[in-house]
């Protein structure tokens, strides 16, 4: 009797969208950008669409250099009033004319690690024919998905500090913000995880949008959304995001060999910014390799970012955007 195989496109033939939420602060902006550049092939993304609705002319500046290095980049500002009508009525426009493709989603506060993508485009590759399973996301530890995930790990791995990744929920834990930074930046937390065995996904009746990748299984479920305030429904694309897992019985299915790593939630972000800095995280990501595909390695050197000598006699630290 012949084996029924299930058919799955190959990796080189997905070529999908990247849906870039950028209003955020500067900073945090650029950090972004740069981890894209540098552990992406952009060329490999259909177009890249860049939501703003941010007034700040820095904000401005930095999306144009971006769109300037890339040629797939289209930016859409929004209107300002929030999502509804602004930022609703773009991506609308985009879904409408893409409703068939595959999109990774991915929030301007996020910053990726390498090999994401491979990783991202191989679990949804794993997943498409399956009803149920209609996202897949990075591990991404300051996140609801990412603490319960991470679970038993932290269990094991830090029984006598439970106290620091148990507590509120994690959008108003800023106990578990500063903990989770300091851990990934000084501790080497990611390179343990990903150090760990096991299998290779982790299935939630949750979604995690802040980094993820989709397609029209999910997108007719969410698209098109309110231009106008209507009682009892979704605001944001997250929001809606969230109400169709929920409604649908959906699950997501959670990388276990790859993360991203998402700063912070807004109630959190002015504590953690004096504690664990976005120049830390930067130094941080500056020590991440990119790695050949199937290779390991143990956690090199941190590189120290740049030092210019100033007229006053001072150093500063360059980050280049």
């Amino acid at each position: 009797m012949g084996k029924i195989s299930v058919m799955r496109p190959r990796p080189a033939d997905i070529h999908p969208l990247l849906v870039l939420h950028a209003s955020h602060r500067v900073d945090s902006l650029m950090l972004c950008l740069k981890c894209l550049e540098r552990f992406t092939d952009l060329t490999r993304f259909k177009r890249i669409y860049v939501l703003h609705d941010a007034a700040a002319q820095e904000n401005r500046v930095v999306l144009a250099r971006f769109a300037a290095r890339n040629g797939n980049v289209a930016i859409r500002e929004c209107p300002a009033g929030g999502p509804v009508p602004g930022g609703n009525a773009a991506l609308n426009g985009i879904f409408a004319e893409h409703r068939r493709d595959v999109v990774v989603r991915v929030d301007a506060d996020v910053f990726v690690t390498p090999r994401w993508l491979e990783h991202l485009v191989e679990g949804y590759r794993h997943h498409a024919h399956l009803d149920d399973v209609v996202l897949v996301s990075p591990l991404i530890p300051v996140s609801a998905a990412g603490r319960r995930v991470l679970g038993r790990f932290l269990t094991v791995s830090y029984p006598s500090e439970r106290h620091m990744f148990s507590g509120p929920s994690v959008e108003l834990d800023w106990v578990y913000h500063r903990w989770m930074w300091e851990k990934i930046v000084r501790d080497g937390l990611e390179q343990a995880w990903l150090a760990e065995s096991g299998p290779p996904y982790h299935y939630l009746d949750e979604a995690g949008p802040h980094c993820a990748i989709y397609d029209r299984r999910l997108i007719e479920r969410v698209y098109p959304l309110p231009i106008a305030p209507v009682q009892g429904l979704p605001v944001t694309d997250e929001e809606a995001v969230v109400r169709a897992m929920q409604g649908g019985n959906l699950r997501t299915a959670v990388l276990m060999r790859s993360m991203a790593h998402h700063y912070s939630f807004p109630e959190c972000e002015d504590y953690l910014r004096g504690h664990v800095s976005l120049e830390a995280v930067w130094r941080y990501t500056e020590s991440l390799r990119l790695e050949p595909a199937g290779q390991d390695s143990p956690r090199p050197a941190v590189r120290r970012p740049a030092l210019r000598l100033l007229a006053s006699g001072g150093l500063h630290r360059v980050m280049r955007a």
